[in-house]
């Protein structure tokens, strides 16, 4: 029954035609700042094989819109997951953070290159242990150190030499602070008594102990009035003591953990802020502290109203610990911290439920241990823990943009004036019409540039330290040509470096 039938030459199929297909186009490569890239392009490219979302013409997905993902919907990323079984490795290659960066990206230091180095012009050596502080004195010419070893000390900028040693603590000096009246100097150290002074100037003589603490006080600083200290301990406590009854105007917990600084505003007295080993930013109104309660008045219907005028910026620095502040105007806060970065807050754009930085200062290797403002608040400067001081611009992006839009209404004031009928246009205001643009279109693709980037960089770079930098401090002649940068460190030495200002806004 089931015979072979013989199959003839009428039976064999023809062979197919092999078609040559033309090679698949080149995507361009996804960065991975995008974590959903590769997933959606994957995505596309399905559906358009079935006629889904882009290509249209029926099949699965025809005429639908396509599924926006939401990374923080738990449905959204079981669905990725199902779909893409490498979801987790690309989300974890997406989220690596700065810090891990610097130890970890062989092409680190291609995209965050060095500024041009310096070499600090002095050295002083005479403490015996490490160099925890140093500011400019009250006195010209002179600064002030504190030290490890129990004092401080005073020195001739000029000759290189110590004046005059300042014993009075107990145990090692964390810190060392001038008042902007220059009568007093605050200095904080270690242990349970004698960890705040206040010494009277020029006398040099201990005038009051600012009492409260029963740790060791690690920061302080004065208000800009110069009656009123503010001081921070290892409890995370902080103390406001009224300078001329020495009582205590406020005291409150602010951190878990230890407080790493605690500044004053430089505009408003009424405000600070703080820092600590938390990872947090404490913004405080002394006057909502000091207002009486509704409930402490007579009448509490009539006195319902209450100020909230805190702020607090959780995880500041990536939860890493934030170690300096500076608080030079009622809208601008610096902070260096030990997730490599300093960063720039606008006091304006925050709110309980945002914390972004108004700008970010990247190219330090290791912990951001200290900040200074300059006068004028044009520049500031960064001390690491590898050793090394950075000078950077305040705002690179803004001081552009602000140069920008003068140079377009002069050029616009210029092509007014130009195509009016009863001017004659001369051969130099052409040619300035044509130098203004060329600069104008430089100074576009530099703002591209910057925008595009995302972070401020350094303008110079010192080799200062073997060491920790512990303080940094800034100064400027009366002229404004030339600043002065001290910087002290647990090498037990302070350097002093002269810096030309003309060369850094060339």
């Amino acid at each position: 029954r089931c015979a072979l039938r013989p199959v003839g030459l009428a039976g064999l199929r023809a062979p197919r035609r092999v078609v040559p297909r033309s090679p698949p186009a080149c995507h361009p490569p996804v960065a991975m700042a995008d974590p959903f890239a590769l997933i959606t392009r994957s995505m596309n490219r399905n559906a358009a094989a079935k006629g889904g979302y882009p290509g249209g013409g029926g099949g699965y997905g025809a005429g639908r819109r396509r599924k926006v993902m939401d990374p923080t919907k738990p449905k959204d990323i079981e669905y990725l997951r199902r779909m893409h079984p490498d979801f987790d490795e690309v989300m974890v290659s997406a989220n690596i953070d700065y810090r891990t960066i610097c130890h970890t990206d062989a092409n680190f230091a291609n995209k965050y290159r060095i500024p041009p180095v310096m070499e600090p012009q002095q050295a002083f050596r005479e403490h015996t242990n490490s160099v925890d502080a140093v500011c400019w004195g009250p006195d010209a010419g002179t600064f002030i150190s504190a030290s490890h070893d129990s004092t401080l000390k005073v020195w001739d900028a000029r000759r290189g030499a110590c004046i005059e040693t300042l014993s009075g603590h107990v145990a090692g000096v964390y810190h060392c602070a001038v008042a902007g009246t220059g009568k007093f100097v605050m200095s904080c150290g270690s242990g349970e008594e004698k960890n705040a002074l206040l010494w009277k100037w020029p006398e040099k003589k201990v005038c009051s102990e600012l009492k409260g603490h029963r740790r060791s006080v690690v920061h302080g600083g004065f208000a800009p009035d110069g009656c009123s200290a503010a001081t921070v301990d290892q409890d995370g406590l902080l103390l406001v003591h009224d300078l001329e009854s020495g009582a205590c105007r406020l005291r409150q917990s602010v951190h878990i953990g230890s407080a790493h600084a605690a500044t004053f505003c430089g505009e408003d007295a009424n405000l600070l802020v703080t820092a600590g080993a938390d990872g947090a930013m404490q913004l405080i109104d002394i006057r909502e502290h000091l207002s009486p309660k509704a409930w402490h008045l007579p009448s509490v219907a009539a006195n319902t109203v209450s100020m909230q005028t805190g702020l607090s910026i959780q995880a500041a620095h990536d939860g890493y610990t934030v170690h300096a502040l500076e608080f030079p105007t009622s809208t601008a806060v610096y902070s260096g911290g030990a997730d490599h970065k300093m960063k720039r807050w606008d006091i304006r754009s925050l709110s309980p439920f945002t914390s972004k930085c108004a700008g970010q200062y990247l190219g330090h290797t290791a912990p951001v241990r200290s900040l200074a403002v300059s006068p004028d608040q044009r520049f500031v400067v960064s001390g690491c823990e590898d050793g090394s001081l950075r000078i950077w611009p305040r705002d690179p992006l803004g001081d552009l943009r602000s140069s920008l839009r003068k140079m377009r209404g002069e050029i616009k004031q210029l092509e007014t004036t130009m195509q009016d009928d009863n001017h004659e246009t001369t051969a130099d205001e052409k040619r300035r019409l044509e130098e203004l643009k060329q600069s104008a279109s430089a100074l576009r693709e530099e703002d591209a540039r910057l925008a595009r980037e995302g972070y401020v960089a350094g303008l110079r770079s010192v080799n200062a330290h073997v060491g920790l930098v512990s303080a940094v401090s800034w100064k400027e002649d009366a002229d404004k040509k030339v600043a002065q940068v001290l910087s002290s460190s647990w090498d037990q030495s302070i350097r002093l470096c002269s810096i030309k200002l003309d060369e850094l806004t060339a």
